[in-house]
């Protein structure tokens, strides 16, 4: 499966130390060029370097420009180049979180997933050993914005 990952994803996995995973999880992942330029320098700048110089994900330009302009007139830049990517690289799913680029990325056709589904997946899979308590917890205090009923709902279930 290949996946293309939006900034909120990339940062909350990464601040967390899972972003290395999505790896386990997809036979490709691929960034948007504009998410890692939203990314800028830093910790998770260069966690994306070293996962890209280690062939485990890749950065890539949207061929669709057009497309990119166009969600970009009601979606930041990084989202409507994630979706645009996604698109032309037949993604299997596109990692986004923001409620409108989700709805724009279901309308063209393409599956969603967002910070918590990568983490369900994550745990399902026997990668990340936290407790959907702890992992919301952790999810909250660095910022990330969701309900902890609902996010240990989501992260519990199954």
């Amino acid at each position: 499966m290949r996946a293309v990952v939006d900034t909120s994803v990339l940062i909350a996995l990464g601040k967390m130390g899972y972003l290395s995973l999505l790896q386990r999880l997809f036979s490709e992942v691929l960034f948007a060029g504009s998410v890692v330029e939203e990314v800028g320098g830093g910790e998770l700048y260069a966690e994306v370097a070293r996962l890209v110089d280690k062939g485990l994900a890749r950065v890539a330009k949207a061929s669709n420009l057009e497309l990119v302009e166009l969600l970009s007139s009601s979606l930041g830049r990084g989202e409507a180049e994630t979706i645009a990517l996604a698109m032309g690289v037949a993604a299997d799913v596109v990692l986004l979180d923001d409620l409108r680029a989700r709805r724009a990325a279901r309308r063209l056709g393409i599956r969603v997933m967002g910070t918590l589904g990568a983490l369900k997946l994550l745990m399902d899979a026997g990668h990340v050993r936290e407790s959907p308590e702890e992992l919301c917890s952790a999810l909250i205090s660095q910022g990330f914005w969701v309900d902890a009923g609902l996010c240990v709902k989501v992260l519990g279930q199954g």
